[in-house]
């Protein structure tokens, strides 16, 4: 007669098996949604926001050593606040036209659009204030064109913006990095702020 200890072992190796291999399937399946997540992150919202508004400060400092009588933006805001007409106020709204503008409203096109992919579970009022001030410059380009060259907008550019999404970005990456098995992995493409 066979022993009953002997033919249990099969059936308690097969069990064995199949829990490892159902675990292994599930872990593997949920790292494999986590890099997805991180790449999608990366790819359609950190990525080009982080782009987008590093590209309008380097513009607006530009544009403010190239238009400022000293250099400063303390003197570049103050001579468009006193005269409108200056060539400075004149160059800032050109810039505003055809600069900031088309970077700003893909900065908030991409927020709108790609919220779900936020880190956190709400909307950064700093994110929120960007989509804000956009949708309001909209109505001070439209004064300015229909004459009122003294128009201001009162939701002001949010100045902690790419420092904040400078952080994301780098904790995305960083993520992503360990996800992909590249924990030494330097960032050497993108500078401290």
């Amino acid at each position: 007669m066979p022993n009953n200890k002997s033919a249990s072992v099969p059936l308690i190796l097969a069990a064995c098996g199949y829990a490892y291999t159902t675990w292994h399937t599930q872990a593997s399946d949920q790292r494999r949604a986590q890099i997805e997540r991180v790449n999608e992150q990366v790819k359609e919202l950190y990525g080009p926001l982080f782009m987008c508004i590093t590209a309008t400060k380097s513009a607006y400092d530009a544009m403010v050593r190239q238009h400022s009588t000293d250099g400063t933006l303390h003197t570049f805001e103050k001579s468009i606040k006193s005269n409108p007409h200056c060539s400075e106020a004149c160059a800032y709204r050109s810039w505003v036209r055809e600069v900031f503008m088309p970077l700003n409203l893909q900065a908030a096109k991409i927020i709108m659009t790609r919220a779900d992919l936020l880190e956190s579970s709400t909307i950064e009022p700093l994110l929120q204030q960007l989509v804000a001030h956009v949708s309001a410059l909209k109505v001070i380009i439209k004064q300015w064109d229909d004459g009122d060259l003294a128009a201001t907008s009162v939701i002001p550019y949010p100045d902690d913006l790419l420092m904040m999404i400078h952080q994301q970005y780098m904790r995305i990456k960083k993520r992503q990095a360990a996800l992909l098995g590249m924990n030494n992995y330097r960032m050497f493409l993108i500078p401290r702020l």
